[in-house]
């Protein structure tokens, strides 16, 4: 008869796992601490561009701002009724918060605006812009009283410029 050996079990050496874990844990967690996630938000237009509305009496207003490469355009959806040219190699965001204050003065209850981009326009300057669509900064009216942030359009929606 033949005889068998019988094999123990050897145990797994599991430290240096255990130590690439910990590394790589402590790497994730203080390389997180630097990222940040921005979320803005953008609004879709309402449906319903049908018969039901064909029958209103007054046309609804429509405030577009247009991003083009050489400078903002204000529009009521049929022209252009504003044009804002670059200032240096930035947009005029103040002037266009100015121009967009008067028009929330003339229409209180307005609270959505469109802002068509061309192609190529960077994100940054597309974020500066929708900004200045949404508040205006203006001063009190003492000196050295604070500032005062005013809505003036929060509900964007965002396409192409044609």
């Amino acid at each position: 008869m033949l005889k068998r050996k019988r094999h123990e079990s050897e145990e797994l050496e599991l430290t240096t796992l255990l130590n690439i874990l910990v590394v790589l844990v402590s790497f994730l967690l203080l390389s997180a601490v630097f990222s940040k996630v921005t979320i803005q938000e953008l609004n879709m237009p309402p449906q319903g561009s049908g018969p039901a509305e064909a029958g209103k009496e007054l046309a609804p207003v429509v405030i577009e701002v247009m991003v083009r490469k050489d400078g903002l355009e204000i529009g009521n959806g049929k022209e252009v009724t504003d044009r804002l040219p670059k200032l240096g190699d930035r947009y005029d965001t103040a002037g266009l918060s100015q121009k967009l204050k008067l028009l929330k003065d003339q229409y209180p209850g307005k609270r959505d605006a469109i802002l068509l981009v061309e192609p190529d326009i960077g994100y940054a300057a597309m974020i500066a812009v929708m900004d200045a669509l949404k508040f205006v900064e203006i001063r009190g009216p003492r000196e050295g009283s604070q500032r005062l942030r005013i809505t003036l359009f929060p509900n964007v929606t965002v396409g192409d410029a044609p």
